[in-house]
């Protein structure tokens, strides 16, 4: 059967960080030595609050105090069923956090002998290819053509002719001095007379103009 453990812990009071047991049915709290959990504080009532065990689970009750019984700092004036982690304030300056612990008891017992493990009956195979010899060969003429075609390769021609071919802007200066000597010689052509003087300084025949 599974063991439960409840206790409060004292966070600030006379005694902080002391751990109190909720062993019986019902757990009293107060000033006065008589109760079971005795706390020594001014603010705390002779016989202050109650805790109890119902069910399974712990609740606490304020028994008519002077200053009140906080939970989770709300003043309480019936009895409240408590969960793990709450925090239980007597006055103004004692305060109290709850626990529940669940505990499974231990059914081990270590000086009983320990028994072998059985061994498995079999043993796990991996399970072999359910195909005829035929079948193998069959599938061992199929593999080359399930595996996937080379990339086509470039021919080597047209990779030299890409390679060596010429820049495009050797080609647009060849365009541009062919249209300027175009442009010279007709020119040239149709210069007048007067201008050929002039460029050869009357060095040409029948030169100076008359």
């Amino acid at each position: 059967m599974t063991a439960t453990r409840f206790q409060l812990t004292m966070r600030s009071g006379p005694v902080p960080g002391k751990t109190f047991l909720l062993e019986s049915e019902e757990t009293t709290v107060g000033r006065d030595l008589s109760n079971d959990i005795p706390i020594s504080d001014p603010e705390v009532s002779r016989r202050h609050a109650r805790f109890f065990i119902q069910n399974d689970n712990a609740f606490v009750e304020d028994l008519g105090s002077t200053n009140g019984t906080f939970l989770n700092g709300e003043r309480i004036d019936s009895p409240q069923q408590l969960r793990k982690g709450d925090v239980i304030t007597f006055g103004e300056s004692v305060v109290m956090a709850y626990d529940k612990q669940v505990e499974e008891p231990d059914i081990t017992d270590a000086h009983a002998p320990v028994a072998p493990t059985p061994e498995p009956e079999y043993v796990s195979r991996v399970p072999e290819p359910m195909y005829a010899p035929e079948e193998e060969l069959y599938l061992e003429e199929l593999a080359p053509y399930e595996q996937p075609e080379p990339e086509a390769e470039v021919p080597e021609k047209k990779k030299r002719v890409k390679e060596g071919g010429m820049p495009t802007w050797m080609i647009i200066l060849l365009v541009a001095i062919v249209v300027l000597v175009c442009v010279i010689a007709v020119t040239l052509y149709f210069m007048p007379a007067s201008w050929w003087c002039a460029i050869t300084f009357d060095l040409l025949a029948g030169c100076p103009l008359p």
